[in-house]
């Protein structure tokens, strides 16, 4: 696992050099800024700074208690230790490395990037002074890009969390039938995470993914029993050593004499797909994340269908939500990642969903990985309506 931190910490060097940026500290304690384990993993209880410079210098300055993990990892050229004097051992670093800029993780678009507290901010102004003070910066322009280009050893890692998610769909659906609750569906899953010792990749626990019969949102599954002539849908992440998978399906329960879903559920699900379709044949590097949006929601709308009342995709990787650049449509609510540039080696969702508030709903999610020209498929798409009964 050190290997894949040191490529992180190469990687973020690479984009200080690129953005010009002398020196980047992570500060943070209790786990409080999500960048420590992007970057490196580690554990702290009390106030720790990791530094990280664009000649390749990497820090970590932290309490007595806290450095053991540190100093094994073997990421850092040094670990300084502290008792009461961290402002002293602070200033004195970057006294030796003399930046002109400073890199913080403050943001005001971008969560994952703005893991520095305010309350901390103003102590890091206030033990540093006007002399470092005026070149704080923020770290979000290339903290974005360590987060979203994923390394090779990080895309490994998401495909089993894929392919570990799928492998559970497949053997939930063989348990499927009428009669069950949405809660006793999650049960289902429980179980079959546990066979593979994993866990959910939203609350990295081992909790119930989203269950749905009716009462289409972000909800825990409910007493709602399924009936014949009932869709089910379900959005389920599994966490695989640090990454995770996203991925949505529709199935039917049919009625009685059926053989086949109801002619509006056929049409949403070829809609959806063929979405899809269109959204990973057109993504490649160079695009803009509403442009990839665009083409999914248009062909949604010329199919007759409601238009999606979110993003077609968003990027997965630590986190079922990873930041960056999202597919999303040009709205207010979804500020500036809808603007993000499309790179190699991110990877997204698509979900172009189909939501009717009395009818029926189709939702599939599908991951993709971006590749030099184009995409790729990580998980193996639903190619029809799954049918119970």
């Amino acid at each position: 696992m050190n290997e894949l931190y040191k490529s992180k910490i190469s990687q973020a060097v690479k984009y200080l050099n690129e953005f010009d940026i002398d020196s980047w500290i992570i500060f943070s304690s209790e786990g409080s800024d999500p960048a420590v384990q992007l970057l490196t993993g580690i554990n702290t209880v009390g106030r720790t700074c990791f530094i990280f410079t664009k000649s390749g210098e990497r820090y970590a300055l932290c309490s007595v208690i806290d450095a053991q993990e540190s100093e094994e990892s073997g990421l850092f050229d040094e670990v300084i230790t502290y008792r009461n004097d961290l402002p002293e051992k602070l200033n004195l670093i970057l006294d030796a490395i003399k930046p002109k800029n400073i890199a913080l993780n403050y943001s005001l678009n971008d969560n994952l990037c703005d893991g520095l507290t305010v309350g901390r901010y103003r102590w890091l102004s206030k033990i540093l002074g006007e002399k470092y003070k005026s070149r704080f910066v923020s770290s979000e322009p290339f903290l974005k890009k360590i987060r979203s280009i994923k390394t090779p050893a990080e895309i490994e890692k998401i495909k089993k969390a894929v392919d570990i998610t799928i492998e559970i769909y497949e053997s939930v659906f063989k348990q499927l039938r009428a009669g069950l609750s949405e809660y006793e569906v999650g049960q289902i899953f429980i179980e079959e995470m546990k066979k593979r010792n994993v866990v959910s990749g939203v609350t990295k626990k081992l909790t119930m993914p989203i269950v749905m019969k009716e009462r289409i949102a972000h909800r825990a599954p409910g007493p709602a029993k399924i009936e014949p002539g009932d869709y089910l849908i379900m959005d389920f992440s599994v966490d695989y050593e640090g990454y995770v998978s996203d991925i949505a399906r529709t199935v039917y329960f049919l009625r009685e004499g059926e053989t086949r879903a109801p002619k509006l559920m056929e049409n949403s699900f070829k809609a959806a797909y063929d979405a899809i379709t269109k959204a990973k044949e057109a993504i490649k590097p160079g695009m803009k994340g509403y442009e990839i949006d665009k083409i999914a929601r248009q062909h949604l709308l010329d199919c007759g269908m409601p238009e999606i009342t979110h993003a077609t995709g968003h990027q997965i990787g630590r986190l079922t939500h990873d930041g960056g650049t999202l597919l999303g449509p040009e709205w207010e609510r979804y500020g500036t990642d809808v603007y993000g540039t499309i790179e190699e080696n991110m990877v997204f969702t698509l979900e172009p969903t189909i939501l009717r508030d009395d009818d029926y709903s189709i939702l599939v999610e599908e991951n993709i990985v971006v590749t030099k020209d184009g995409a790729e498929f990580l998980s193996k798409r639903q190619e029809e309506i799954i049918l119970i009964g």
